[in-house]
């Protein structure tokens, strides 16, 4: 066969490659498929080659002979192509290993002009010699012969010493799988590559290229003689300082942009960073003093730097372990949601953090003792019995920490005895003690104490600090567990008053109503409860209620053997006489014995077990007129100063209640005394709205129509629950005193449900059924009920009621809701929802607003009269509705009106 050559021209285009392949193939069309394979895959590695490391032009021969085939890549890189020695983990030189296995020969000549020609011969039978043995490749030779080629700068020699052969080459490859990256990333258009592209480009693949080239061949030659170490001399001109430091800040910034997954490429290690900071900074000083005209000082050996930068990271290594359990702890410290959780995390952890053989975590009470909550650990069980609950004034490291603010530190018992001598012989063995105060702000909660078997010293900056970190965050994962509870015990007290507002209003019989509140209070609040009602000067006991029913019969049995002392200077008489709520957290012998009658009562009032008691007055409109007696006992629980409010709230529900069944038993006979008992009962259970519940703001107006109607049916309520508040407005068909019947009716319904039930299409079921056996067949109630939560969403559900108004920055609208039948009529409402933003505000109102007259006899503009809603204050905004109301009307109202209105303000 004649010698055939064909030859292509390329640029460094993207699809420079394709067209390198397409062209060998083409060339190779009469030659054996194998050949023609093996030609295409050898063009595409060495036209690669070219494309990243090389300049342009490109030129591709393809000759083909009688042996096989023979292919040329020309470029005019001035480097020659360098074979990585193991690849595995490298993007680059996988490429030649490949030009090699598939190659009888291969290699690599300069040209003239510059520039370099690399070849390799295809066997026509498709089997490389072992020429084509990567391994037989003389690339020490190539190197030692190849030529930097033009070297108009001088030159100067920098002595780097010994660098582990393995990690030059781990280096440099990682270096190179940089400037890979880059040089794809370059040959995108100009217009569309970022600057910061450029510089990277510019700083790593060319600047620097000298002396990462000199770096990397002595590697690979000390790696072909086997040698561990590679000793590095670099000869560099004096433009390569200033290129190196422009180099170092460009892997600086290469690091950054691998970090934040902007590259292929990882981040470089750390032994890789410390190698290129210190050769770099070395040849960078090295050449500024020789070019000085200076002797270059000798750089700090490779292994020494190494050693410093170790040295300085080995105290941050014990930080950072003490850091990652502490981390542990506070992930544990947030999946805990009560005060038990919280203190067992902190116990158990401890112990394994700090290595005490003792820890404990005691929590300050309203009575002013610390209580252990959780201890772990060996210790003596008689001294943790003495010590599990102490006052915060008694002369003990706990109580003086907490007092103070300050952790104490007693490194033995000598250190203890020493400062307080009547703990001297608390301990059998020598021991260390920590004592932690718990203090959030200005709140102190209570104290950690950890104890260590044996004497020594405590590191302050190590196990001190520690103790004082978990302390600090302890406290606050108390505050936050603390909060919980109280927001969990405030919505249980609120479905209490709910449900007894359902008792107090389900019968007039006040004797009834009281022994049905004591049966609520017990056990929710109390193991006892005692109701007493003021009679002619004595106290009449009423209701009594043990949560074991036989207790209960027991304790009526002995009504009337000790009648109440009405001259005792304390108890159920002395809060009769002066009003005044008394609060028993303790229940000692001593105020038994001074209270008990004889020994016989004595013994009675001892067999109850008391540890607690809270007495409130009965203050109804008159004044008072008895008192409720709440007893803890075998529960162990303690009353404290913030059971008092919901206590007298209930104490003032039922008094109310007892007045207004008098009244009503009293007055019946008279119609006017009838309206006005029945007015006072609305507006008894029509309570203004708390001013805020999580976060919805609340206001509330109610008016009575005109004087011969004093009275309606016109209701509203709001409810607290979890994370969430739900309202309800509502309107009964007709006036006087059935209509308040029925709506006190409706309420007690609705609190019951509000605290059962969470979907309010199932409560407005609960409430039409239940309120149907009260209706006579003309009767029914139009009611709205809303759920709005804490993240600003919102449900609501309309039983033939007017639909609210929302008011946002987009303005005043409507909320559309389906036309359903009212209360009483068998409902089946829909579930609307929504989102409030901050600021926004839901009115929710009775048809009064809507069917109010003005002195023209037409109905006023609800949107005119409700403008107020878009600016006034909260506190303020209903009035200037009814103001406006009012105004145009001209005079009192025809209907009762009814007004609630929620302004969501944020996360509570």
């Amino acid at each position: 066969m004649d010698t055939t050559v064909h030859e292509l021209s390329l640029g460094l285009d993207r699809d420079a490659v394709a067209q390198a392949r397409k062209f060998t193939v083409a060339a190779l069309g009469d030659a054996p498929a194998s050949v023609a394979g093996d030609a295409e895959l050898v063009v595409a590695e060495l036209v690669t080659n070219a494309v990243l490391h090389g300049r342009p032009p490109i030129t591709v021969r393809v000759v083909q002979h009688a042996q096989g085939s023979r292919v040329e890549v020309v470029d005019f890189g001035p480097r020659p192509p360098v074979r990585i020695r193991d690849a595995g983990q490298s993007m680059t030189g996988r490429g030649l290993a490949l030009v090699a296995a598939l190659s009888s020969e291969w290699g690599v000549e300069q040209v003239e002009g510059g520039g370099k020609v690399i070849w390799a011969e295809i066997p026509a039978n498709g089997v490389a010699s072992p020429h084509g043995d990567p391994t037989a490749f003389d690339l020490a030779g190539v190197l030692r012969e190849w030529q930097d080629g033009p070297q108009s700068a001088e030159r100067f020699t920098v002595e780097l010493g010994d660098v582990p052969t393995d990690l030059l080459l781990e280096a440099k490859s990682h270096v190179d799988n940089l400037v890979r990256e880059f040089v794809l990333a370059s040959s995108d258009e100009a217009e569309s590559r970022p600057t910061w592209l450029d510089r990277l480009v510019q700083s790593v693949v060319q600047d620097f290229a000298v002396a990462r080239t000199q770096i990397k061949e002595q590697a690979l030659a000390a790696a072909g003689r086997g040698l561990a170490m590679t000793h590095l001399s670099l000869h560099l001109p004096a433009g390569a300082a200033e290129a190196g430091e422009r180099y170092l800040l460009a892997l600086d910034e290469a690091d950054r942009y691998a970090r934040s997954a902007r590259l292929l490429t990882l981040e470089a290690p750390p032994v890789h960073k410390v190698f290129r900071r210190w050769y770099v900074e070395a040849l960078v000083d090295a050449l500024r003093r020789q070019v000085a005209g200076e002797k270059p000082s000798q750089p700090v050996p490779f292994a020494e730097r190494l050693a410093e930068e170790f040295t300085k990271v080995a105290p941050l290594q014990e930080v950072a372990t003490r850091l990652a359990m502490l981390q542990r702890v506070t992930a544990d410290l947030a999946a805990a949601a009560t005060v038990q959780d919280v203190a067992r995390a902190v116990v158990d952890n401890s112990r394994e953090i700090l290595l005490a053989d003792v820890a404990v975590v005691y929590l300050l009470d309203d009575d002013g003792m610390l209580r252990s909550v959780h201890r772990d650990g060996q210790g003596d069980e008689v001294l943790a019995r003495e010590y599990d609950a102490y006052p915060l004034d008694a002369d003990l490291p706990g109580g003086n920490a907490l007092r103070s603010g300050e952790s104490l530190v007693f490194r033995n018992r000598s250190d203890l005895a020493s400062q307080y001598p009547h703990l001297a012989g608390t301990y059998p063995e020598d021991m260390r003690l920590l004592v932690a105060p718990l203090i959030v702000g200005s709140h102190k909660l209570g104290v950690l104490a950890l104890r260590f078997i044996g004497s020594g010293p405590v590191q302050e900056d190590s196990q001190l600090t520690m103790l004082n970190t978990l302390a600090g965050v302890t406290a606050q994962a108390l505050e936050r567990a603390l909060a919980t509870s109280a927001a969990g015990l405030a919505a249980d007290k609120l479905a209490l008053l709910a449900e007894a507002s359902v008792v107090l209003s389900s019968t007039l019989d006040h004797r009834a109503v009281l022994q049905a509140l004591a049966d609520l209070v017990v056990p929710t609040l109390a193991d006892w409860c005692v109701v007493q009602l003021l009679e002619q000067g004595q106290a009449q006991t009423v209701g009594i209620t043990h949560f074991n029913p036989e207790r209960t019969a027991w304790a009526r049995s002995l009504q009337g053997t000790y009648p109440t002392d009405m001259s005792a200077q304390q108890g159920a008489p002395q809060v009769m006489r002066t009003g005044v709520s008394e609060l028993y957290p303790e229940i000692s012998m001593e105020l038994l014995e001074r209270t008990a009658r004889d020994a016989d009562h004595l013994e009675l009032v001892k067999g109850l077990g008391m540890t607690s008691a809270l007495v409130v007055p009965l203050t109804g409109r008159t004044g008072v007129i008895g008192a409720i007696t709440m007893i803890h006992a075998e529960s162990g629980r303690r009353f404290r100063e913030e059971d008092i409010p919901l206590a007298e709230d209930l104490a003032r529900r039922a008094a109310v209640a007892v007045e207004t069944a008098h009244a009503f038993n009293e007055q019946s006979t008279r119609l006017a005394d009838v309206m006005r008992v029945a007015e006072a009962a609305q507006h008894a259970i029509l309570a203004r709205p708390p001013h805020q519940i999580g976060s919805i703001a609340l206001a509330a107006r109610y008016i009575s129509a005109a004087a011969e109607a004093l009275v309606g049916g016109d209701l509203y309520e709001t409810i607290a629950r979890p994370g969430a508040v739900r309202l309800l407005i509502g309107d009964v068909r007709g006036k006087g005193l059935d209509a308040v019947r029925i709506a006190t009716i409706v309420l007690g319904e609705f609190r019951a449900a509000a605290a059962d039930l969470d979907d309010l299409v199932q409560v407005a079921r609960q409430i039409d059924r239940r309120v149907r056996t009260y209706l006579d067949d003309e009767d029914f109630v139009t009611a709205l009920i809303a759920d709005l939560n804490d993240d600003g969403t919102f449900t609501l559900v309309s039983c033939g009621h007017p639909a609210p108004l929302l008011v946002s920055a987009a303005g005043t609208h409507e909320v559309t809701c389906p036309a359903t039948v009212p209360l009483g009529l068998g409902v089946e409402p829909l579930l609307i929802s929504g989102t409030l933003s901050h600021g926004d505000r839901l009115l929710l109102y009775t048809d009064g607003l809507i069917e109010a007259r003005d002195t023209r006899g037409g109905f006023v503009d609800r949107d005119e009269v409700t403008a107020p809603l878009a600016s006034a204050p909260l506190d303020r905004v209903l009035d200037d509705i009814l103001k406006e109301v009012r105004r145009r009307t001209g005079g009192p109202l025809s209907d009762d009106l009814a007004l609630l209105v929620a302004e969501y303000r944020g996360t509570a």
